[in-house]
């Protein structure tokens, strides 16, 4: 069944001729009456009953003329949302996050969309990066914002900030670290695999072949800040979780010339998946935050 034989067939009740209904829909008199004949076929029943000088419905052709007319409502209101999705900023909008954007710097970001734009929603799934991007690649979510890279095929990821990780240690601390060789043989605490955050300190250890006595994993920024700040190794955490415990000294940075890790925040989307008016909304929020 196609609409525009259901909308035939609701012009054919209420007009009462073929003819009008012909010029209404700007169709010819024959393919009303092939779009007529299409339903009754597909449907094994009589809807309608002609006369020399009048057109009848049958009772299941009663019954059919209600329904159609909730179809055709139905299906007029999902042509009006997915309009208004492509054209207006509003309704839902899924955002993927890694731990990092998500817990720091995207809830500034939805303060201020929210007050832009008042009918828009969001629902927001904050995981690790790689999580982030599968979610993006099974269409669980429309954009995913995330740290560090990805190469997972059918994703697109573009950059839209810069971020400076920082090496921090307990503020009751006062050991030495002037040099690389100070960050030798170090307890450390960790973001677990799959995380931006923790391919940001493999490569810190990989390039500088620093050995690590131990490792404490933990899948949450604030776990190792406060692991951290309890004496309990060591991390390699993004300037932008720890500017009020480096602000308020409850954490200290620790500075080696020559050492230094950064990456990019970058938004990730389906290459299959157009995007709507919303998640272009967010896109141009993203790119005022470029440093």
């Amino acid at each position: 069944m196609h609409m525009d034989e259901l909308e035939t067939f609701v012009a054919l009740v209420n007009e009462r001729s073929f003819t009008k209904v012909a010029l209404k829909k700007s169709i010819s008199q024959p393919t009303v009456s092939v779009h007529l004949k299409n339903l009754e076929r597909e449907f094994s029943t009589t809807l309608l009953t002609r006369t020399t000088k009048q057109l009848h419905l049958t009772p299941a052709g009663e019954l059919f003329y209600q329904e159609a007319l909730v179809m055709l409502h139905s299906y007029k209101r999902l042509k009006d949302t997915l309009h208004l999705r492509k054209t207006e900023v509003a309704g839902l909008l899924k955002i993927g996050a890694s731990f990092t954007i998500g817990e720091y710097l995207l809830p500034g970001i939805l303060a201020t969309m929210q007050q832009q734009y008042p009918d828009l929603e969001f629902e927001i799934t904050i995981n690790n990066t790689d999580a982030i991007v599968k979610a993006v690649h099974q269409f669980d979510v429309e954009i995913g914002l995330i740290e560090g890279t990805s190469l997972v095929e059918n994703v697109t990821q573009t950059p839209f900030k810069r971020d400076r990780l920082l090496i921090v240690t307990c503020s009751n601390d006062h050991s030495l670290y002037s040099t690389i060789d100070h960050l030798q043989y170090q307890a450390w605490v960790i973001r677990e695999e799959g995380s931006g955050t923790r391919r940001s300190f493999d490569h810190l250890i990989q390039a500088n072949q620093l050995v690590v006595a131990s490792s404490l994993v933990i899948s949450s920024t604030q776990g190792i800040k406060e692991s951290v700040k309890n004496g309990l190794g060591l991390a390699l955490l993004s300037e932008a979780t720890i500017k009020e415990e480096l602000k308020h000294g409850t954490l200290k940075e620790i500075n080696i010339p020559d050492v230094s890790e950064t990456r990019s925040f970058s938004y990730v989307i389906n290459k299959e998946s157009p995007l709507e008016k919303n998640a272009h909304a967010l896109i141009k929020e993203l790119q005022k935050e470029e440093a």
